[in-house]
């Protein structure tokens, strides 16, 4: 299956000529379509075996990285970095300033098997919000999960909230349609927006959007994460 990306007007040059793209329509899979697709090339190993074998990767990894160590592997590297200002040298690390951080790089086979992916051009009908990838950046869950009061990466395009108007903001939609806006942002910009999980959200499953005023239009444009995100204390 090719990536499928659209053109949409560039909010971050000055230029009106400038498109950039952004993908659309791009499924999503976990670890349950993972071990199926080892299972269809003809592997001895049961899917019962091979999830087993996912849960100890994962629970190795969580303990490596709680150790303070990197993690380098074909597939990616991943190593923690302190964040935050620390107003002279004898200062030491303080929670409720400072804060530690995951970076996450692709490793190599990841990096060929990208240059051998074959991309499909779409249309774009409109101009709204792109939602992309909803990280949880405690957990490190992508378009899966959020955790209350942790902080919360939306990345794509156009998202950036203009003004304070109810109307604008990032929503949590449940089920029984009760919404829960969030208006208060770490970072509000057209690429990416950071933001803390209420306090007082309740555990379930949700649906995702932003709504804005993008420029040069006077009505409010919503976009939605394509996943529904199940939110866990």
């Amino acid at each position: 299956m090719p990536l499928r990306y659209g053109l949409i007007e560039n909010p971050l040059t000055s230029d009106p000529d400038d498109y950039m793209a952004v993908t659309f329509d791009n499924q999503t899979v976990g670890i349950d379509e993972i071990v199926e697709r080892m299972i269809s090339r003809g592997s001895t190993v049961t899917k019962a075996e091979a999830l087993g074998s996912f849960e100890e990767f994962n629970l190795a990894v969580c303990d490596i990285v709680k150790s303070g160590f990197n993690i380098k592997t074909d597939l990616f590297s991943v190593y923690p970095t302190v964040a935050g200002v620390f107003n002279d040298a004898s200062e030491g690390f303080n929670s409720s300033k400072h804060s530690i951080n995951l970076n996450l790089r692709a490793g190599q086979r990841l990096i060929e098997a990208v240059a051998n992916l074959s991309v499909e051009k779409v249309t774009v009908t409109e101009s709204k919000p792109v939602l992309q990838l909803l990280t949880d950046l405690k957990s490190g869950a992508i378009n899966e999960s959020a955790t209350i009061g942790q902080i919360v990466s939306i990345k794509g395009a156009l998202l950036k909230i203009a003004g304070e108007a109810p109307s604008v903001g990032v929503f949590f939609i449940a089920a029984d349609g009760t919404e829960t806006r969030i208006a208060d942002f770490v970072k509000n910009k057209p690429s990416e927006l950071l933001f803390f999980i209420p306090d007082d959200l309740a555990v379930g499953s949700y649906d995702v959007e932003v709504r804005t005023v993008l420029p040069s239009h006077k009505s409010v444009s919503v976009g939605q994460l394509s996943n529904k995100i199940s939110i866990i204390a």
